[in-house]
């Protein structure tokens, strides 16, 4: 049983995680691997989430409560 996720929250989570991939990469200095490696993991991680909002694919990992 999956939880429903508005439109609103997929838009607002994507543009916050964006932001704050974009001041990573901006204002901490590091070598470019460690970015492409930062960007695959946000990129698999957006994937995933994407994924169960859409019910594409059911929870990944157990839920805390």
């Amino acid at each position: 049983r999956g939880e429903e996720v508005s439109l609103i929250s997929l838009i607002l989570g994507l543009a916050l995680v964006g932001l704050l991939l974009y001041l990573i990469e901006t204002f901490i200095p590091m070598a470019e691997p460690f970015k492409i490696v930062i960007r695959v993991i946000v990129i698999i991680a957006l994937v995933l989430w994407l994924m169960q909002a859409f019910g594409v694919i059911g929870p990944t990992l157990p839920r805390l409560r």
